[in-house]
């Protein structure tokens, strides 16, 4: 499934940021479910595609970086896509509003793995932004989702496709 957010009907030129990411929406066994929180706001883990990077090869990267939990490409399956245009995204190395067109697509996967804080490898702005990670129980998560943290940078974008994860996710593929 794919989903457009570009309500304003914007076209990127040569001064916009273009992102293509990956977020996984990981499920234990015991229905709770895999979430991270950085800088104020949560966010599935994954994160930004290296350049020529394929998808499946950046999740199963982004994944064992970020929870420690390895798993092979073949566990992942590709849910969601959202393509969206924003005109006030704030670039976070130089804090300044820079219109932004991300590709990110969510993939689902079920697993009896624990996060294991040994095993991963975080980046230093993920450590300098406080990154946590953990499992919660999918009731408690769609509370969080919803919460709005109008403080973190960029909290709008991570919301609305919090939002679009908790309609086209978590009520349809976990439990």
């Amino acid at each position: 499934m794919k989903i457009l957010i570009n309500p304003q009907k914007l076209v990127p030129d040569d001064s916009w940021q273009y992102f293509r990411k990956v977020r996984a929406v990981i499920e234990n066994v015991d229905g709770s479910i895999a979430i991270s929180s950085e800088s104020g706001k949560y966010i599935f883990p994954g994160g930004k595609c290296e350049k020529d990077e394929d998808n499946l090869v950046a999740i199963q990267r982004e994944v064992k970086e970020e929870t420690g939990i390895c798993l092979s490409s073949s566990d992942f399956v590709e849910v969601l896509e959202i393509d969206a245009f924003y005109d006030d995204a704030v670039d976070y190395r130089t804090n300044v509003v820079r219109p932004r067109h991300t590709v990110t697509t969510y993939y689902y996967v079920k697993t009896n793995q624990k996060i294991n804080s040994d095993n991963m490898n975080l980046t230093k702005g993920e450590i300098e932004e406080n990154f946590k990670i953990s499992f919660v129980d999918k009731d408690s998560l769609k509370k969080m989702l919803k919460e709005e943290h109008k403080d973190a940078m960029n909290w709008h974008i991570f919301y609305e496709e919090n939002q679009i994860v908790v309609d086209h996710i978590l009520d349809k593929l976990c439990n």
